[in-house]
């Protein structure tokens, strides 16, 4: 997956192909799961012909990947540098606020479409595109002199899936709280200095 045709990507014909492609795709998570979507039905909804939708992607798998990985990137926002160690909890609560005003903008595209009962492929791949997001962020840093005693991937499963699930709760819950607070209490829950250091980590005792 993730393997798209970077060199087209300024193509305007590409570029429109994906949008109406992926547009067809959200448009019909919002009336079945996905699992009951072919690409028949991508297709014909975006009136693109099969041949140039197998030209793109593999197959529907590999297009909702693509969806995803736009959605995250939306979510990150446009900052492309790398981040110090002191930023990375800031860079966690950009991404956060962020996630949190794009899902209250599009509730119904995540409450009807994304966590609709039955899509066990979507929220799996949105996970593992955070997962990998926070993985790259935390590997950038350690290649800039910052280090962790935990292991990077462990550091990212725990808040992918941390950040997913709280997102969800206050989504399904009618966004009790006001996204200020939520990125406050999610800023108090996350202490990276326990983990960072600017210096080699001593290594973890296995009992």
């Amino acid at each position: 997956m993730g393997s798209y045709e970077t060199k087209n990507k300024g193509d305007l014909r590409v570029r429109r192909t994906y949008k109406l492609l992926s547009q067809a795709l959200l448009s019909l998570l919002l009336e079945r799961s996905f699992e009951e979507i072919f690409v028949t039905d991508i297709c014909d909804r975006a009136m693109v012909h099969r041949t140039t939708f197998y030209k793109h992607f593999e197959d529907k798998y590999h297009l909702l990947d693509f969806c995803v990985q736009e959605l995250i990137r939306t979510f990150e926002g446009d900052e492309d540098h790398l981040l110090s160690a002191e930023s990375m909890k800031d860079y966690y609560m950009g991404l956060i606020r962020k996630s949190l005003e794009y899902m209250a903008d599009n509730k119904e595209l995540f409450l009807t479409g994304i966590l609709r009962a039955g899509n066990n492929s979507v929220l799996p791949m949105l996970n593992l595109s955070v997962n990998n997001l926070i993985q790259t962020k935390l590997q950038e840093n350690e290649a800039r002199g910052v280090y962790h005693s935990i292991p990077c991937p462990v550091i990212a499963q725990f808040y992918s899936g941390a950040l997913i699930s709280a997102s969800i709760w206050w989504l399904e819950n009618n966004t009790p709280i006001s996204i200020d607070e939520m990125v406050r209490y999610i800023s108090l829950l996350i202490n990276e200095k326990s983990y960072t250091y600017t210096e080699p980590a001593p290594p973890i005792v296995k009992i």
